[in-house]
């Protein structure tokens, strides 16, 4: 099978970006309205472009999967841009200006919303993030929406129905873009949507617009993101209401161990540009010096540098990578010598991982989990790892619908699929609680 990146998701190609222009360094956060967005507008995301980003996966749904029909949007939303600064953890909270989006819903009276933080998923065009899901144009000549979609349909599902959605685009992207990304490095990532969140209550407030109740919600690398995130407001003492989050890899230890050791026929061809991000994060986050060159084959450790750098000048690069990469098992992505489940787990690649989890604490808050039962990247038990932990840590099961962190198969979902089912079952649960 030969992939089709135009296809498959489009705006993947990324050159070496300077920062947005007009954007400068400043201690208060910078809200620039950009347009608003019609009832209509919305509804086309819920409904044409939500069926091609389904077929743009590229892979049947498995049996028994139904998609559920998407709430209608009722109110336009105003989308802002959002240029901030937030702090680098593993670099000393060296600081960095950072972007982010905010929609706000056209209701006669907003003085009292509920607010949902969504944690978007990986992405490898530089503007397909929130910032730039309703903007037409970006800083590269190249069709970036088609890979923020997730982040137009939690505007179009959420926003639409009244609720404000913010959203960061991660260190690495939109205004910071000629920086390197930190692919699953839960301290920087997840502190970007922190920050966000207080910076967007100041504004908030100064607009005299107050939130009724804090959600989360994320996807894929998004939902390790969430988890993270309710972490740290956990232990800042701010109250989340609800969270969910879809397809979520809360360990990227335990992925890249089954890939690497216990290979299935279905895991996605996706994996070795994710094992190269994850390398090149861990030693550009985490150190040391060479940690890529020491985890990383040789053989394809310079085309995995230029996609994690976005340093390729054209989009036939990353598919014929992907398309040449097809059938290479994953684990020959890295040292012939880290081939061993006990070496890699004691690698300085393994320790970073591992030090990245986003499962290992007691969840307060109400929590859904959905993991597809064929999803290609976040296998069922992955899928269900941070709700299973929390049964570990209160010593005994619980019944069927009880307890605050809830694990729920989409039966059939694959990777977006699950997102797209999940999200509709979180928006009845959430509304519910708004």
């Amino acid at each position: 099978m030969k992939l089709n990146l135009r296809n498959f998701g489009s705006a993947l190609l990324c050159l070496i970006a300077a920062s947005v222009p007009g954007v400068s360094w400043a201690q208060a956060a910078k809200f620039t309205l950009l347009k608003t967005v019609s009832v209509g507008e919305l509804n086309q995301v819920l409904d044409a472009e939500r069926t091609t980003f389904r077929v743009n996966e590229g892979q049947s749904a498995g049996p028994g999967y139904r998609l559920p029909p998407a709430p209608k949007a009722a109110n336009a939303v105003d989308i802002y841009r959002v240029a901030y600064e937030t702090t680098v953890p593993e670099q000393g909270n060296k600081r960095v200006l950072v972007s982010g989006m905010m929609a706000l819903p056209r209701l006669a009276d907003r003085s009292k919303i509920p607010l949902i933080s969504y944690q978007h998923g990986t992405v490898y065009h530089k503007y397909g993030v929130p910032s730039y899901a309703f903007d037409a144009t970006s800083p590269l000549p190249y069709d970036h929406k088609l890979e923020s979609f997730e982040d137009r349909y939690m505007v179009a599902l959420f926003g639409g129905n009244g609720y404000g959605v913010i959203a960061a685009d991660y260190v690495g992207f939109g205004v910071d873009s000629k920086n390197n990304e930190a692919y699953m490095i839960k301290g920087v990532t997840s502190q970007a949507s922190v920050d966000l969140y207080h910076d967007a209550r100041n504004y908030l407030a100064s607009q005299k617009i107050y939130p009724s109740n804090l959600f989360l919600a994320g996807w894929s690398q998004g939902a390790h993101n969430t988890s993270a995130v309710l972490q740290k407001l956990e232990s800042q003492g701010v109250k989340v209401r609800a969270a969910f989050a879809a397809a979520n890899p809360s360990d990227a230890f335990a992925p890249l161990n089954a890939v690497f050791f216990h290979p299935q026929p279905t895991d996605s061809e996706w994996f070795p540009l994710m094992i190269g991000q994850l390398a090149f994060s861990c030693e550009e986050f985490f150190g040391p010096k060479g940690l890529a060159k020491n985890t990383l084959n040789p053989e394809y450790y310079k085309d995995l540098s230029t996609i994690y750098r976005r340093s390729y000048d054209s989009p036939e690069f990353l598919e014929g990578a992907l398309n040449a990469w097809e059938t290479v098992p994953k684990v020959m992505f890295i040292k012939e010598e880290l081939r061993d489940p006990a070496t890699f787990a004691a690698s300085g690649f393994g320790r970073c991982l591992a030090a990245n989890e986003a499962f290992r604490q007691e969840i307060k808050t109400k929590m859904r989990m959905y993991y597809g039962t064929d999803d290609q990247i976040v296998r069922e038990r992955i899928g269900r790892l941070g709700s299973d932990y929390q049964l570990v840590l209160k010593g005994a099961p619980e019944a069927p619908g009880q307890g605050n962190v809830m694990a729920i198969p989409i039966q059939g979902g694959t990777h977006r699929l699950t997102f797209l089912s999940g999200s509709v079952d979180a928006k009845t649960w959430m509304d519910g609680m708004r």
